[in-house]
């Protein structure tokens, strides 16, 4: 019998300056599944903003990298609140969660977005 292991916190976050600075608490609109380690962006709505996941074919803030989901959200009836890691860390390469269909260049433009914000992605030890 084998048990397969959800990824932990600790596998994707390497270092925080300070999880009160680092961090945001923000919605993710409804209609997603988002895993821990998606780069997700931001979309402005009429009376909130809310958390989208990351497309550059999109011209609504959904195509600049915002951040990182630090937990898996199902958000697929219902938005749902979530922590963001939003700046200054370092994240470990191996479970930052780009979009499927990412090419390397598109992977380079989120990695320069999320270095803009003091997010940097490092090979995994």
């Amino acid at each position: 019998m084998s048990m397969e292991e959800n990824n932990r916190l600790g596998d994707l976050l390497k270092y925080e300056a300070d999880k009160n600075y680092c961090r945001e608490v923000m919605t993710v609109a409804s209609g997603q599944n988002l895993k821990m380690g998606a780069v997700v962006g931001i979309k402005s709505a009429t009376d909130e903003i809310k958390i989208v996941s990351f497309s550059d074919e999109e011209t609504d803030g959904s195509d600049s990298a915002f951040g990182v989901l630090l937990e898996d959200v199902d958000a697929t009836s219902a938005a749902k609140k979530t922590l963001v890691i939003a700046r200054d860390a370092i994240l470990a390469s191996d479970y930052v969660v780009f979009p499927a269909d990412s090419t390397a260049d598109q992977k380079k433009k989120i990695t320069k977005d999320l270095e803009k914000r003091g997010i940097v992605i490092r090979k995994s030890a």
